[in-house]
């Protein structure tokens, strides 16, 4: 199974990163190939790299802060890493 080196040392892997964004391990994988990508992503990271990387930064706190959760995706995800 493949993993993915992210901060503080955690390794993840697909399964892990599906879980986050509430999808398969098979479409996690293609979307990391880069064979498909998520509908609507190409769109968002062409806005997002608009920004300077501080207001891009301040975007994505405030989705952190407000986006309503998913308890079956990121929470889920979380306790398997506990």
């Amino acid at each position: 199974m493949r993993r993915l080196q992210v901060t503080q040392g955690r390794r993840l892997t697909y399964r892990d990163l599906a879980d986050i964004a509430g999808t398969s391990e098979r479409t996690m994988s293609e979307w990391m190939r880069g064979a498909t990508s998520p509908m609507g992503m190409n769109g968002l990271l062409n806005l997002m790299s608009a920004l300077q990387v501080d207001d891009a930064m301040k975007v994505l706190e405030l989705w952190r802060e407000t986006a309503p959760q998913d308890p079956t995706s990121a929470n889920k995800a979380q306790e398997k890493r506990k």
